[in-house]
């Protein structure tokens, strides 16, 4: 479920994203439609991030969230699919059933 609340983008969250995702600052910076000298700025803190970036930056986030997501819980979807007989199965219900037995003693 996706949260309702901005992330707080410093320094290090623009960073730990970049390297997340594999990317270079080139990378970064052609992603972002922005220089390369931002992308270095907003990473050293000298520069504070604009709004629109800020926005780029979530989905981005977001985006590598659910494909995380997606491959930590593909086993799950496949073991449920050859229990149950099943061709198709809802990913957000294994995710869910996932995550409320580890809640659950």
């Amino acid at each position: 479920m996706m949260e309702n609340y901005s992330l707080e983008w410093n320094k290090q969250s623009v960073r730990a994203l970049r390297l997340r995702l594999g990317f270079s600052k080139s990378d970064m910076a052609r992603r972002l439609k922005c220089s390369l000298k931002q992308v270095d700025s907003w990473e050293e803190g000298t520069q504070d991030l604009e709004i629109q970036i800020k926005g780029e930056l979530e989905i981005m986030y977001r985006q590598c969230q659910e494909c995380s997501d997606e491959v930590k819980y593909a086993p799950a979807s496949e073991v449920a699919l050859d229990k149950n007989a099943l061709e198709q199965i809802e990913f957000s219900r294994v995710k869910a059933d996932l995550e409320q037995s580890r809640t659950t003693p």
